[in-house]
């Protein structure tokens, strides 16, 4: 009998290297080229084959396309029968300056999602730079443009920051020209290596949604995520028939399993990947090479992190009023601004969730 997961995406870090230096990025060895072996897909795909659940492999880093297209293909060989089954997909989350007639070709063959990270317009994307401090907006542009060519969908994930917060309609205007599909927004977070991050000003975020949401509202061209999860909200609210029912179970939230390069694997948030050498062995619960990724993933609800982390839940349940809309946050988020896991509100909450739905209402008021 085959198990049904605490899972429905794996994410997996092919390499820990980026050709990027972004600012406010929050991975502590994008300068090391460790890249994963195909023994460690290998492993995985035997775990997946154990599960009664179609799962997304999300392919994130690190940027994913410095692993080389040679070694990519390698790494994917032992899903192609999953695939085929249609137990899995593929989805790809990458800075887009590596992108290639080569790539373009490899996404349709293996039938790639693929999301692009991307602040803006040019002004407005100007914390995303190489290496050697060039602005990293032409390389970007060129991949998004040969993915056009090719006719394949992306979408974007943007974080906000210094350089965009200010202008949302410009944000906007940009991104419903640009041809994507849809439109994720995170702002900018002390988070993992990032800990220099000052965040923003609260009424700046506050105008910033609202701005946006206006925007989106006279041309709703673009799907964006947190906007369309907090009217999804708010119609089922609405519209639901029994009003006792519970809108969020925490137990039913996704583990969100992450498989770095070498096999280690951490749960509940992929950030606690991200985290100093000397710390990070504190998250880790174990390696596919060892154990087979479900049974570690099942095994894991005993990790004190995980247990901490759904006793902050309950409190969030317990004591805030926008909890059936969130679900209890992110792990990573208290852990990061906290410094602990079982606390409840933080900046992610405020910046993504609170503030967002209380734009959304004052503007449908």
């Amino acid at each position: 009998m085959k198990e049904v997961p605490l899972f429905n995406h794996i994410i997996l870090q092919p390499t820990t290297i980026c050709n990027l230096n972004c600012r406010y990025c929050y991975l502590p060895d994008r300068d090391r080229a460790e890249v994963m072996t195909k023994e460690i897909t290998e492993a995985i795909a035997q775990s997946i084959k154990k599960l009664d659940c179609p799962i997304c492999l999300v392919w994130h880093g690190g940027e994913p396309l410095a692993t080389g297209i040679k070694t990519f293909q390698e790494l994917i060989e032992p899903f192609k029968n999953l695939c085929n089954k249609q137990k899995i997909r593929h989805s790809v989350q990458t800075n887009g300056t590596l992108i290639s007639q080569q790539w373009c070709n490899f996404f349709r063959e293996e039938n790639f999602q693929i999301g692009i990270s991307l602040d803006g317009n040019e002004s407005q994307n100007l914390e995303r730079i190489t290496i050697t401090g060039v602005s990293a907006f032409p390389k970007i542009m060129n991949g998004i443009n040969l993915l056009k060519q090719n006719n394949l969908s992306f979408s974007i994930l943007a974080t906000i920051n210094p350089k965009n917060v200010n202008d949302p309609r410009a944000f906007y205007e940009f991104f419903s020209s640009l041809g994507c599909s849809s439109l994720n927004i995170n702002v900018e977070e002390k988070e993992g290596f990032n800990q220099h991050s000052r965040g923003l000003q609260k009424k700046k975020i506050k105008h910033f949604w609202a701005e946006l949401f206006k925007a989106w509202r006279q041309n709703p061209v673009i799907k964006i995520r947190e906007i369309d999860m907090a009217l999804g909200y708010i119609s089922f609210l609405l519209f639901s028939i029994d009003k006792n029912v519970e809108k969020k179970q925490y137990a039913a939230r996704g583990f969100w399993p992450t498989v770095a390069f070498n096999g280690d694997v951490v749960v509940i948030s992929p950030e606690f990947i991200s985290t100093a050498e000397n710390e990070r062995q504190k998250f880790v619960v174990g390696n596919v090479l060892a154990t087979p990724l479900h049974k570690l993933v099942r095994q894991s609800q005993e990790a004190w992190y995980v247990k901490e982390f759904f006793a902050g839940v309950d409190s969030c349940r317990q004591t805030c009023e926008y909890y059936e809309f969130c679900g209890g946050g992110q792990a990573s988020n208290k852990y990061f601004e906290l410094g602990d896991i079982a606390k409840t509100k933080t900046a992610h909450c405020q910046n993504t969730r609170i503030i967002v739905m209380d734009a959304i209402l004052a503007s449908l008021s």
